[in-house]
Parts: C-alpha cells; sequence; structure tokens
C-alpha cells in the first residue's frame, strides 16, 4: 500500500482559531529555519529527481519516456518511447503517424516555473494509454528504494488521474487522484532492489475519459532497511506556513529566482533604502521613474518578484538583509495568487499576518504600510472580487495605527460603472502605466506622512 501523509493544511490545533493557529505554525517554522528546533527527519540517498528528466532535452542516464502504444499496461518490453520535441518544447512521440501522435501521451514543459504537465489521451479504442517514465537502478543498493516526495497536482481533469508504479513489471501500487487545487503527496517503499531494476511511474487516464494529466514530482530514494523517511513534503503547492522558495522541475530552488533574490539583496545592501517595495509580479512591474519623481531622495528598492505566494515572501524575509537596512517603510502587496491557487481567506489573512511578524522581527523600527489585494478581471462583478472584497476587510484588521498601515487604491483603479478598464489592466490581473499613475494619487500622500514621521 502506498503510504499517504497528513495533510499539511490541517490546522495545528482545533481549538485555536484558525488565523492563530496558521500564525503560530509559521512561527514554528520559522525556528526549523533557524535551527531553533531540532528535526529528527530521516535523510535518505537521492538516487534520482523525476523533474531532472522531464525538463532535460538529453535524457540523465538510466531515465527513459514511453506509452503502452499497444495498451497493455506492466510488460515494459513492449512500450514505445516518447522522444524530445523542440518546437514545443517536452517529450511526445515523434517520428509516427499523426493518428498515432494524437493517440499518443506528452508532457510540455511550462515555460515560468519549468514544470513538466502529463497529458495523456482518453480510452478511444478500449486500450488504457498510459504515460510511463523509467528509471534503472545504476547499482546494487544497500537499502530499501523508495519513491518519496510524490506530488501529484490535477487541477484540470474531472475524472481524476491514475497513478500506477511498477519495479519491472510487478504492478506496486495503483490509485486515482481526484481534481484538487492542491498536490496529492504520496511515498511507497518499493523494497530491496537490485541493479538493473526498473523503477516505472504511470499516469493514465480513467476508463471513458477524454484526457487526464497533471503536475508530477517525486524522488527516488535509498534508505536503510528497517528505516523509513519523514513524511512526504508537498513540493507543488505547499501549506501556507511551509517557508520555501519558488522551486524549480526538480524541487530546488528555481536558478532564475534565486539570482533575482540575490541581486535584490545586493540592491538592499548597496543603496540601503529608506523605502521598500515588497510583492509579487503587480510589484515588480511598478515604473520605478515614476516613484521616483516624489520619493526619489529615499533611494527606493523594488522586492516584487512575480509568481511569488506568501510562503515565497516569508522565504526572501527570512533570507534577506532587512535586519541589516532598517527601512523606514515597507509597502507590502501580496495575496492574489494564494487565492487563485485555492487557499482559504483564514490561511492567506494568517500568512499576511506571519510576514508582518516576520518583518518586524526582522527590522522593528520600519513601518508598513500593507495594501489590499487589487480586484482582477473585467468588472467588480466577477466572484473572485467578492472574495477579495472579504479578505481585505480581514486584512486592515491587522493594521494597528503605530507600525502597520493599511491603504486600499481599488477604486482608484476600477471605472465609476465597476468595469477595470484594459487601459487601467490589460491583462485583467497586471496593472499597466495609466494604473500606476492613478494608485500613486492615493499612495503619494500616504507614503509623505509615513517617510517624514507626519501625525
Amino acid at each position: 500500500m502506498i503510504t499517504p501523509t497528513r495533510n499539511s493544511r490541517d490546522t495545528c490545533s482545533a481549538t485555536l482559531p484558525l488565523v492563530s493557529a496558521t500564525v503560530f505554525r509559521l512561527a514554528v517554522a520559522l525556528l526549523l529555519l533557524t535551527g531553533a528546533i531540532a528535526q529528527a527527519d530521516e535523510e535518505g540517498k537521492t538516487l534520482a529527481i523525476y523533474g531532472d528528466a522531464a525538463v532535460a532535452k538529453t535524457l540523465p542516464p538510466g531515465w527513459s519516456f514511453s506509452w503502452n502504444e499497444s495498451g497493455k499496461i506492466g510488460d515494459g518490453s513492449a512500450y514505445s518511447p516518447l522522444a524530445y520535441d523542440e518546437t514545443l518544447p517536452g517529450y511526445r512521440a515523434l517520428g509516427v503517424s499523426e493518428a498515432l501522435q494524437e493517440a499518443a501521451p506528452f508532457h510540455t514543459i511550462s515555460k515560468d516555473y519549468k514544470k513538466a504537465n502529463i497529458v495523456v489521451k482518453g480510452n478511444k479504442t478500449g486500450a488504457p494509454h498510459f504515460y510511463i517514465a523509467s528509471f534503472t537502478i545504476p547499482e546494487n543498493p544497500t537499502g530499501d528504494i523508495w519513491i518519496n516526495n510524490g506530488n501529484i497536482l490535477n487541477k484540470s481533469f474531472t475524472d481524476g488521474v491514475i497513478l500506477q508504479i511498477y519495479v519491472n513489471n510487478e504492478l506496486k501500487f495503483e490509485s486515482l487522484f481526484k481534481k484538487s487545487s492542491f498536490a496529492h503527496v504520496f511515498q511507497q517503499n518499493l523494497g530491496h532492489l537490485k541493479k538493473g531494476d526498473a523503477v516505472r511511474v504511470a499516469i493514465g487516464a480513467p476508463e471513458k475519459s477524454k484526457s487526464s494529466g497533471g503536475v508530477l514530482f517525486y524522488e527516488i530514494q535509498e534508505f536503510p532497511s528497517g528505516t523509513k523517511p519523514a513524511p512526504a513534503r508537498n513540493i507543488l503547492s505547499p501549506a501556507i506556513d511551509v517557508l520555501t522558495p519558488q522551486v524549480a522541475a526538480n524541487g530546488k530552488i528555481d536558478p532564475s529566482y534565486a539570482e533575482k533574490h540575490k541581486l535584490q539583496c545586493e540592491q538592499l545592501s548597496t543603496l540601503k533604502p529608506e523605502l521598500v517595495l515588497l510583492g509579487d509580479s503587480i510589484t515588480a512591474r511598478w515604473p520605478m521613474p515614476l516613484l521616483a519623481e516624489k520619493f526619489g531622495k529615499y533611494h527606493s528598492v523594488n522586492l516584487g518578484i512575480g509568481g511569488d505566494w506568501i510562503q515565497n515572501v516569508l522565504w526572501r524575509i527570512q533570507n534577506g538583509p532587512l535586519d541589516q537596512i532598517h527601512p523606514k517603510v515597507i509597502v507590502l502587496l501580496i495575496g492574489t495568487n494564494n487565492i487563485t491557487a485555492g487557499f482559504s481567506d483564514e490561511e492567506v489573512v494568517g500568512g499576511v499576518s506571519a510576514i508582518l511578524t516576520a518583518i518586524h522581527k526582522k527590522t522593528p523600527e520600519s513601518k508598513i504600510l500593507l495594501e489590499a489585494i487589487l480586484p482582477r478581471g473585467p468588472s467588480l462583478s466577477e466572484q473572485i472580487n467578492e472574495r477579495i472584497r472579504q479578505v481585505n476587510v480581514k486584512l486592515a484588521t491587522l493594521a494597528n495605527g503605530k507600525d502597520v498601515f493599511f491603504l486600499d487604491v481599488s477604486d482608484k483603479l476600477v471605472e465609476p460603472d465597476g468595469t477595470i478598464s484594459a487601459e487601467v489592466m490589460p491583462d485583467k490581473l497586471h496593472v499597466a502605466a495609466p494604473g500606476y499613475t492613478r494608485w500613486l494619487e492615493a499612495l503619494a500622500p500616504v507614503l509623505d506622512n509615513l517617510l517624514n514621521d507626519k501625525k
């Protein structure tokens, strides 16, 4: 049987309010990161990571991708190879007829986060087709081989996705994972294997489904016999209390993200700004020359990074030099990506509250201007904007008028009839230059007061 792990999004105590519980768990996470609490996780030897192979033009040693063209699953000798397609990019059936290519599963690599999105075609002929990732054990292990930190994220396919795990042609596990906003997390002991054994993870569509798939992550690890790994980690959709950078397909920090964070830290250390902007892509796109017209003397630094969740901002705070800079004012805007990723209102508010705490732990002297999450879509009538409004009502309660202040500029970005114009938000999410000009009209006087300690 597969070993499921406890959902890391469960509250830590039923007797605590959810927001307080979330903040408590985030505080514990901060202590774990700094080493104040010891962890007893069993460390394994990593033999291979699926994500390293999934995004590689040339497969790492031991890896192959294939599909059961004949429909028979479990017989590795009957599988047909999938090859790297330079044009898409990703792995699919190449050099075959159009009909065969249409029937074959494939994966494509997302440009932003280098994750492989698997699509399996439905069962049209009665033959269940599977996408199969195989890894051959290179040397005789001394311990047991595990599939560890397994994640399957199916946000699109209502009928679910079938996951099967084989050693050679022996089925070790099979399960159906339903559609969810969050990754299903799993781990599996495959026992004592030998050199040349093939570990095969297969993704398939349920019977009568038109298609299936999702994003897959797992590691193949060796652990001493009689021991087991710590509970599998949610790599693809970590809980709100997990401080993490944005990661690449192999579960490690995305190199481009690491470079952005490094450059921003260097900016902080060099400029020693009195004004800092912190957030996701909406912050990252601020026209800094526009801001400099009014606040240039404060040597502003923009710490916005596209795609950031609350968890990513917490990680950046923990791993940044704010405690050496002590800016006068930090403008914070975060949370819209967490809302669309499926996190609850309480989790978003609890996470933002934890950010405020983390900032003040680093730089107690700084004032924080917390901005309301911006509306999105073509108009305020969109259902998501009612959610955003409710979250903003709760975020406003985090302000204390002493070192945390709240500002909602939504009305500046919305037309009198409630629509959001293409001039202000061309893609119905990110603000364009005319929108930032409107935004600054509301932001400037508040910032002026905070930067100059005006009552």
